[in-house]
């Protein structure tokens, strides 16, 4: 992809995800993340954290599949230059989860331009369970 094809308003490919415990689980061994409240669905039940009472999935799994968005949508020539995302809400399991971008703004540059890409991740309710920022060289 060249900076001259990306448009603004330009929506990214979408990742939709079905959250499952095995899956918080292996993200838990990859991140040496053991915290209960991810990986133990009888100790979160009965310790009730945040009123939920239900395991979560991890704040970093989030962010990765947010910029998962970018990187498989300006691979192999762009790069992330930058990236700010802000949790909003937990992801539980069972939860249907859209990870999704658009371009906001093209910033030309004779040595490498790059554009602002807004992130947001919603739920099967369209709730927004994150929301960022990001700025990739094109």
């Amino acid at each position: 992809m060249r900076f001259e094809e990306v448009e603004l308003d330009q929506q990214l490919p979408t990742i939709e995800v079905e959250v499952t415990q095995e899956m918080i689980t292996r993200f838990a061994c990859a991140s040496l993340d053991f915290n209960p409240i991810h990986i133990d669905p009888v100790w979160a039940k009965r310790v009730n954290l945040l009123g939920y009472g239900k395991t979560i999935a991890h704040g970093q799994w989030t962010i990765d599949k947010l910029t998962q968005v970018i990187t498989n949508w300006c691979y192999p020539h762009g790069r992330l230059k930058s990236v700010d995302i802000k949790l909003i809400k937990p992801i539980f399991v069972g939860d249907r989860i859209k990870f999704k971008g658009k371009v906001v703004a093209k910033h030309p540059r004779k040595d490498r331009s790059f554009c602002d890409v807004e992130l947001w991740a919603e739920n099967q309710n369209r709730e927004k369970v994150a929301v960022g920022i990001a700025e990739v060289f094109i």
